[in-house]
């Protein structure tokens, strides 16, 4: 049921599909104004219908995140039509799949280009009215493999480890003008990060002495999408450290994520990787 009472502006990167999608439904059925953006507008189609049908209503934004002149451009627009925005959900993103020798220096630039520096572009795009008003949210989408990284997985990973990084300075940075940022680590959910995922160019080339295990990973990883779970457990996290007073730094969202992450902390390294090699490569 929709609520009649509007509690603050949010503003979701990735909006099109997925966590994004089951985000800006979840939080405009609880009453806030939600702005949702993606690279094509049409994209948005889709989740305005939904949101419609539900009886609220989901703003959409058609934005690179990309490009500084179209942040630029739109983010002050945006602020002009709702006001400040209270809180920014920094979803956008894929990932990049291969070993890291197969990874050109282009495919890995791209993927922190779209995983790191477009969240920070959207950051900086608005802090300076959360500084004023000596408030507001950043709720930096990660995964578990921003604690934790697969064989494969390396460019992903890397740039959700930065992500991560760059969040605890700028929580530490921003807590005493009371703007708080939060990372969420999402475990598999069901959306379309997997038919998203772009492979390096040179990913599946025989030549390379991994392909053995490349193809091992391949035929093993369609068995633990029968783990994926509702995306809105995702968005009710989200929704949770919007209106949390003090809301905490990392967190985690599924059983295999929590045990992953915990299994990295406490096992012994050696015995760890071997589990993890033992589940994706052999």
């Amino acid at each position: 049921m929709a609520a009649n009472h509007k509690t603050g502006t949010v503003l979701i990167t990735g909006a099109s599909s997925g966590i994004g999608r089951a985000t800006c439904l979840y939080l405009a059925q609880r009453g806030y104004t939600v702005i949702g953006t993606s690279r094509v507008a049409g994209r948005l189609d889709g989740v305005r219908e939904d949101a419609r049908k539900g009886g609220v209503e989901v703003h959409g934004v058609e934005l690179d995140i990309n490009s500084d002149s179209e942040v630029e451009r739109v983010i002050p627009e945006v602020i002009s039509e709702h006001g400040v925005i209270d809180a920014l959900v920094n979803n956008a993103g894929y990932g990049l799949w291969g070993p890291v020798e197969s990874l050109s220096i282009d495919e890995l630039r791209a993927q922190f280009e779209t995983n790191l520096f477009a969240a920070v572009r959207m950051t900086k795009a608005v802090l300076p009215g959360m500084l004023e008003q000596r408030r507001g949210k950043i709720v930096n989408v990660s995964s578990v493999l921003g604690r934790l990284a697969t064989p494969f997985n390396g460019a992903y990973a890397s740039s959700k480890f930065a992500l991560e990084g760059l969040s605890e300075s700028m929580r530490t940075e921003l807590w005493p003008f009371g703007v708080q940022v939060s990372v969420v680590e999402p475990g598999l959910f069901e959306t379309d990060f997997q038919a998203n995922q772009v492979k390096a160019e040179r990913s599946q080339d025989p030549a390379l002495a991994y392909i053995e295990y490349v193809q091992r990973y391949n035929s093993r990883h369609g068995q633990y999408e029968k783990f994926s779970s509702d995306p809105v457990k995702v968005s009710k996290v989200i929704h949770k450290i919007i209106r949390s007073k003090r809301s905490g730094f990392r967190y985690p969202v599924s059983i295999e994520a929590r045990a992953g992450i915990l299994g990295a902390r406490f096992l012994p390294e050696r015995l760890f990787r071997w589990l993890v090699s033992r589940a994706t490569m052999r």
